[in-house]
């Protein structure tokens, strides 16, 4: 072949070179498919028998064989090595066309020092070499070289034709990994939406889905295919809330206001069967063809919410709960929490006596349904031996969960046909009870019952229902025990008062007592009146310190120690002398209290009543006359229980008509005021205006001064005794026994009664 010819097919063999790398370029989908067909389309064109593709690998920067190509079947161990390995900048044959950016042509390659593969090319007989960059603009993307058995000159026509399939190559490679990134980039964004917990929902500008993740379709119970393209106001926007919804969007689309993106909002969403529940949303925009389009990201926090309001309703259960030990009150609280939060209904039912379960407690955010709850169980009571529902949960211990109120089981619990249609009227849908049960004993069962809400109770449900029966039972049992301890405290405190006073001729007499601290907390004022002959009448006024059982026991005890002491000593300090006496008796066998006490000796006659005193550290009565003149009357002692040596002294006191007299404890002067106490200056000053008023309403207008400035909470127990010597009837003789009138009989000065 001449040169001519030797010409004429080095161009068509170029020609078919390009014409077979064009058609890889147009027809190959992916890189993966074109890499080993560009080799096979330049390598034959070209005269070689073996070659190699390597791209740059963007993750560390390293140059690695991505595809080998050969001629003629053979041994590939020499393609298996290239694979394996991975070349730095100017290592290998690769990696110097690499840093060097340029075409390069090697005669004999087993000459060559810097040839990693040389003992695999040896074997396989490679000889000569060349290879080219695939050229992004300045920047080597890869490298394609080719070998050949037999020795070859550089060829500079190949040499320029492969520097401009390097760059067809190169753009085409460019283009092919910039979307294969835009593909796994996808791939990646749709794995991340359809395996994310949230619903991921975009629209466009105009509010038309545009993206609806499955997490979306498992939220709303909508599927894809239906909700793309739909308005989202109408899709999942409560009918409420859509107009709103839309007016927000158009403000946000107007505007561009960002006060709303990226910020996490609570809001409300609807189901495809128009259940609504609460979301937690997140809003990004994004621009989509140069228009605005959102992306929401919405969370489902039903469950959420869910603990948020059990967690509330334990909080303020555990407080209204411990608010009050009145058992009326807490059954009332314990109903009342649950409404409507957690039912529609809520009863409370005891066990009482004989087998019969009692009605305590009914709450519906209707009070015509509470009503009618208490006349259904007026009318149709129920006994512990019926077989459903509340009596039920009551004998077995264990709680009732009813998903669905079935017609069946309204007919097992109904009465008659009247009580059947009554119970269907209510549209009851599903029901809990669970037993209240404290300290191993059974005291009733809780109802809770959905209607009007469509509620359904689950398990979940039962174990938050429980948890509040667990401790409304504790609160019930607690209340019951203060109940009992209260009733046997009045009993007690009501034992160390008169039953009732006595009617004294011509005096008027009035008393108030009011114990303070709890109900069970027996107070340790006290007073008495009774009389000591057919003339005299004693009357004791004292104040134990301390509550409680021990100050019960001291205040019997000097009750009825001045009952004892009337009969024998005829003064009043001799009284108060062994009142001291019986205290400092009761300190050596353990105790500890003190008391104070204030006794007179009291004899009505002809214009007025003689009055004789002794204190024993008790504050001293105060006297008002008809002109509102006030002044405290007898001499201080000393305290009681604190020393023998107390020498109490009796003064006598002259009462005219007209003129009150009040014994009172220091819980009356001790009240708190604005400026400090009240003191025995304050209620002096408070008597001045009581004149027109009397004993009765005297003791009650300071009664109710002194709750008033304790804000209806005294601090400390309060007894009063008032006297009051009638007016106008000065001359009149009356019987004894006659109240309001004077007996016709005189007080001697101080000293033992006539005939004692």
């Amino acid at each position: 072949m001449d040169e001519h010819e030797e010409e004429v097919a080095r161009v068509r063999a170029g020609l078919a070179a390009q014409s077979a790398v064009a058609r890889v370029l147009v027809d190959a989908p992916t890189l993966a498919e074109a890499t080993p067909r560009l080799l096979a389309a330049i390598g034959p064109s070209l005269g070689w028998e073996l070659g190699a593709l390597w791209a740059v690998d963007a993750r560390d920067g390293l140059l690695r064989c991505q595809a080998t190509w050969r001629a003629t079947p053979g041994d590939d161990v020499f393609e298996r090595l290239s694979l394996q390995q991975a070349f730095v900048d100017a290592e290998g044959l690769p990696g110097r066309v690499w840093v060097s950016g340029r075409p390069q042509w090697i005669t004999d390659v087993l000459s060559e020092g810097n040839f990693p593969r040389w003992e695999a090319a040896a074997r396989e007989g490679l000889r000569s070499w060349f290879g080219f960059p695939i050229r992004d603009r300045e920047r080597v993307l890869g490298v394609i070289e080719f070998f050949a058995r037999e020795v070859r000159s550089p060829d500079e026509e190949i040499l320029g034709l492969t520097a401009m399939f390097g760059d067809q190559i190169g753009q085409y490679l460019r283009r092919r990994q910039a979307e294969d990134a835009t593909r796994a980039s996808e791939t990646r964004l749709a794995a991340i939406l359809e395996s994310a917990l949230d619903a991921i929902i975009s629209i466009d500008a105009q509010g038309h889905v545009i993206a609806f993740n499955s997490a979306a379709e498992r939220m709303f119970g909508r599927p894809q295919a239906e909700a793309l393209g739909r308005e989202l106001g109408e899709l999942i926007v409560p009918p409420s809330l859509r107009e709103a919804h839309r007016r927000a969007l158009e403000r946000i689309v107007a505007t561009g206001e960002a006060r709303l993106l990226g910020q996490r909002l609570e809001l409300t969403g609807m189901r495809a069967g128009g259940e609504e529940f609460p979301v937690e949303l997140t809003l990004a925009r994004v621009e989509l063809d140069g228009a605005p389009a959102f992306t929401g990201y919405v969370r489902d926090i039903t469950d959420r919410k869910r603990a948020e309001l059990r967690a509330q309703i334990l909080a303020e259960t555990g407080e209204d709960l411990t608010a009050s030990l009145d058992l009326e009150t807490t059954l009332s609280a314990v109903a009342g929490l649950c409404v409507p939060r957690v039912a529609d209904w809520c009863v409370v039912d005891l066990v009482g006596g004989g087998r019969r379960i009692e009605r305590a407690a009914v709450a519906h955010a209707d009070p015509s349904k509470e009503a009618l709850a208490w006349e259904l169980d007026r009318r149709f009571r129920t006994d512990l031996d019926a077989p459903e529902g509340v009596p039920k949960a009551m004998r077995t211990g264990r709680p009732e969960l009813m998903p669905e109120i079935s017609d069946d089981l309204l007919t097992t619990v109904a009465h008659d046909e009247h009580h059947l249609a009554l119970l269907r009227s209510l549209g009851l849908c599903s029901a809990m009870i669970v037993p209240l049960r404290a300290r191993g004993e059974t005291l009733g069962a809780i109802s809770f019952v959905a209607a009007e809400s469509g509620r359904r109770f689950d398990q979940d449900d039962l174990a938050f229902a429980e948890e509040l029966a667990r401790r409304a039972a504790l609160a019930i049992a607690n209340a019951r025990i203060h109940a009992e301890r209260s009733q046997v405290a009045e009993i007690l405190q009501a034992s160390l008062l008169p039953p009732r006073l006595p009617m004294i001729p011509g005096l008027t007499v009035a008393s108030r007592f009011r114990a303070a601290g709890e109900a069970y907390d027996v107070g340790g004022d006290f007073f008495d009146l009774f009389a000591i002959g057919p003339r005299d009448w004693l009357i004791v006024m004292g104040d134990v310190s301390g509550k409680g059982p021990e100050a019960a026991a001291i205040t019997a005890l000097a009750r009825y120690t001045v009952r004892e002491a009337a009969v024998h000593e005829a003064l009043p300090s001799g009284v108060i002398a062994r009142l001291n006496e019986a205290i400092l008796s009761h300190q050596a066998e353990g105790g500890d209290r003190l008391c104070t006490a204030l006794v007179g000796r009291l004899r009505p006659g002809r214009g007025g009543a003689r009055l004789a005193l002794a204190s024993g550290g008790h504050p001293l009565p105060l006297r008002l006359d008809p002109g509102g003149q006030v002044e405290a009357v007898g001499t201080p002692g000393l305290l009681l229980g604190f020393t023998r040596d107390i020498d109490p002294e009796d003064v006598e006191i002259e009462l005219r008509p007209g003129d009150s007299l009040l014994l009172y404890t220091d819980g009356v002067t001790e009240a708190p005021t604005g400026a400090g106490l009240l003191g025995e200056g304050g209620l002096a000053a408070l008597l001045e205006g009581c004149t027109d008023l009397d004993a009765d309403a005297l003791v009650d207008r300071v009664d109710r001064t002194v709750v008033d400035l304790q804000a209806g909470t005294p601090r400390d127990d309060i007894a009063m005794v008032a006297l009051q010597v009638g007016r106008g009837s000065s001359d009149e003789a009356a019987g004894p026994g006659r109240e309001g009138q004077l007996a016709a009989v005189t007080l001697n000065p101080v000293g033992p009664p006539a005939g004692a």
